[in-house]
């Protein structure tokens, strides 16, 4: 890393004298007795929301397993998947913005290239593409996940842009819908509501608008939306055919391995018997992308064919059935330890014994209260062989007890694929089982393992997928309006499962919507948690801006988990491009535009959580960095090579900080954190002129009262140890300022 420590810089900047107002009147109203915002920071920085965030990271963990983020043949990096995934110079790069109200997120140039290598046109693309370009406007007509959506990607992946802008899919007017110029937009799935009023005047408008702008419109409806062609006119085409299975599979296959060698071996994989007998199922374009994903990990021999295979869910859903059609497994017991399995793999044996029999109970109770006289004998049943027919192993592990770390016995399905397949095939085939299934998940709710607890929620939203209003009405609803602030949290997410699902988006942001407007504050905290999960990371936009008007309408009791939320959501930049830089370009609006001054001092307690909260480990050294910090350092080592790019991160941060700084809430607190980021400057010199420009900037941009404050305080720190950062710091600041 080369050091600019001796760089000004401000050269070419103005000193900002109206930036530093002392903001007196925050640090001073609202305040009573009891000083309830020191009480809030208190709690902010407690021991009590690092837990909450840590668990939420947690649950997206036991959830992966229901969430397969893709459409039509498209992998979409929304899936959570973060071991070794830590995002480098993409951080650097400004996001474009889009001002259109309805914007519910921008789809990830990583998806946009991979539709562009993977595509397959059908004989309808070039109609499709004919329509696009002559009305601005298209609707693609067809059934779920037939490759509509990565079709409307592909289309206007081409029209010479690089971002692709979400629109939420619950929009309810179109007519009113104010496209900018030279944008592209996508609707998945429009809700059916807003599909019902789509008509040829309406979309006659829309056509001139986005002709005005030089702008183009997708929309995606599903084919259970009644829908008149001879209405609509020229701007709906029926989506109704598939893209070729084995030319699907070899550009995902190219896509995959990215290495000829490679690829060439795969040849004779895909020319297998076992292969081939998939192709000739009825594959979906997601189907064939999971295909190709799976065989690559066998040409890199990171699994056997055989098992590999067996993990394809088309293969999976014919195992379930096999194993439930079984004549040995035809028994009450061995059915119900399977379906506990499909919820609880991963958690301690012994608590999956326990709670595969309270689910007996409450399928087959006892008559009269007494032993059922036909119970099976003690010593009849071995449990390696009882494992061994339900598919399942032993593994060490730990659980949290009273006093500490324990060991423990985990028990794991073989393949974790059986977990959705199992719970899909007992709702579809034994609907009676469906009530005290759902009584049961709703009691493991209060259980006391949190990774019981965890995994019913997300067994709890994946059932919602098949059936979201009985699910709502039965589990979810009872947890988000009760006074228990966990089961509040599992409502909020489990509710995020489904929203992966584009037919039923909508209802889930719709609902959550309306949540956090109501009258009830059990509903509006479980919305407030719930934007901080899936929901947050498939749709940001929309999750920012429900927090936002979360945050101004000045309700207390919110604040805390809308704070968990947003680091949450920042969290995510750890796999998400760009996110980083929304969260906090959202945070510097919020304390720029607010007028509130419990909003102001939200987003800048927020801020001080992130100074100190997540740590990413960096390339550089083995310790771990606050990830503002990383971002600051990879931004400037990015500028080192690229000196025209502009210093984004550095800008919002020095904001963020004058701004905290300028607060007498924060004020100490972020000087603290302030102190310990130049301590790990001291630890890897290399970061010194990050900090040095940082501290620079704030003493050479505020007016006079700041840069007294920033001093005093350098010179505080620097008495402690000669040498160290602070002392360097201000000597360099002394000398370019002449003080």
């Amino acid at each position: 890393m080369s050091d600019d420590s001796e760089q000004n810089p401000s050269s070419g900047q103005q000193n900002t004298e109206k930036s530093g107002q002392d903001n007196k009147s925050e640090g001073a109203e609202a305040f009573n007795h009891t000083n309830p915002q020191e009480e809030f920071f208190k709690k902010l920085l407690g021991e009590d929301t690092a837990r909450n965030i840590n668990e939420s990271l947690q649950w997206q963990g036991a959830a992966n397993i229901y969430i397969d983020a893709r459409s039509g043949g498209a992998y979409f990096a929304n899936q959570v998947d973060i071991e070794g995934d830590i995002v480098g110079g993409n951080q650097t790069k400004s996001i474009k913005r889009s001002s259109v109200k309805d914007i519910a997120g921008q789809v990830l140039s990583a998806d946009i290239e991979k539709v562009r290598s993977v595509y397959v046109e059908t004989t309808s693309y070039q109609q499709a593409k004919r329509i696009l370009k002559e009305k601005h406007v298209l609707i693609l007509w067809g059934d779920s996940k037939f490759g509509k959506q990565t079709t409307a990607i592909h289309l206007l992946s081409h029209l010479k842009t690089e971002e692709i802008f979400e629109i939420d899919p619950g929009v309810e007017d179109l007519s009113l819908f104010q496209c900018q110029a030279k944008q592209v937009y996508v609707i998945d799935t429009l809700a059916s509501d807003s599909a019902y009023k789509l008509s040829s005047y309406l979309l006659k408008g829309l056509n001139h608008k986005l002709r005005q702008q030089d702008s183009y419109l997708v929309i995606t409806v599903d084919s259970r939306v009644r829908l008149s062609p001879e209405a609509l006119g020229d701007y709906i085409l029926n989506w109704s055919e598939l893209p070729n299975n084995e030319e699907l599979l070899e550009k995902h296959l190219a896509w995959y391995f990215k290495d000829q060698s490679m690829l060439d071996n795969s040849h004779s994989l895909i020319e297998s018997e076992s292969v081939r007998q998939l192709l000739n199922h009825y594959l979906l374009p997601g189907e064939v992308d999971q295909l190709a994903e799976i065989l690559a990990k066998v040409v890199r021999k990171e699994l056997e064919p055989e098992e590999a295979l067996a993990r394809f869910s088309v293969r999976v859903r014919e195992q379930v059935e096999s194993w439930f059609e079984k004549e040995e497994n035809q028994d009450l017991s061995k059915y119900v330890f399977m379906i506990t399995l499909a919820v609880l793999s991963g958690s301690s044996y012994q608590a999956v014994v326990d709670a595969s029999q309270r689910l007996q109970f409450l399928i087959k109770p006892p008559l009269d209260g007494k032993e059922v006289a036909d119970a099976e004998p003690l010593f009849n049943r071995r449990r390696s062989q009882w494992l061994k027919d339900v598919c399942a192993h032993l593994t060490d592990g730990y659980e949290n007890t009273e006093f500490g770390r324990s060991r423990v016995e985990l028990i794991e399905l073989d393949n974790p694929r059986f977990q959705p397949a199992v719970l899909h095939y007992v709702w579809k085939e034994y609907d009676r089982l469906r009530e005290p299934l759902l009584l049961w998940l709703c009691e493991l709710g209060s259980h006391p393992s949190f990774e019981v607890r965890i995994r019913a929620a997300a067994a709890v939203g994946e059932l919602s997928k098949y059936a979201f209003g009985f699910v709502l009405d039965k589990v979810l609803r009872p947890w988000a309006n009760c006074e228990d602030r966990r089961l509040q949290r599992l409502a909020a997410q489990a509710i995020s499962i489904p929203v992966f699902e584009s037919d039923l988006a909508p209802q889930v942001l719709g609902l959550l919507h309306h949540w956090s407007t109501v009258n009830n504050p059990n509903l509006r905290w479980t919305a407030t948690a719930a934007y901080g999960g899936y929901v947050g990371l498939r749709f940001p936009d929309i999750a920012l801006r429900d927090l936002f008007a979360i945050a101004k309408s000045g309700d207390r009791l919110l604040f805390l988990a809308l704070a968990e939320s947003v680091v949450i959501l920042f969290e995510a930049g750890q796999f998400l491009p760009g996110q980083y830089l929304k969260v906090l370009n959202t945070l510097q609006v919020w304390t720029e535009q607010t007028k509130t001054n419990m909003t102001n001092q939200l987003s800048l307690g927020i801020f001080l959580l992130l100074m100190r909260e997540p740590k990413v480990p960096p390339e550089f050294n083995n310790s771990h960095l606050p990830t503002l910090l990383w971002l600051l350092w990879e931004e400037y080592e990015f500028v080192q090579e690229h000196p025209k790019t502009e210093r984004t991160y550095e800008k919002i941060v020095t904001d963020l900080l004058r701004s905290s700084l300028n607060l007498k809430l924060t004020r100490k607190l972020v000087l603290d954190e302030l102190h310990n980021w130049l301590k790990l400057v001291d630890f890897d010199r290399r970061l010194l002129p990050v900090l040095w420009r940082i501290i620079y900037l704030l003493v050479n941009q505020g007016i006079e009262r700041e840069r007294e404050r920033i001093l005093k305080y350098l010179q505080r720190w620097a008495d402690v140890e000669q040498a160290n950062a602070a002392s360097k710091i201000l000597s360099k600041i002394q000398k370019y300022l002449n003080i």
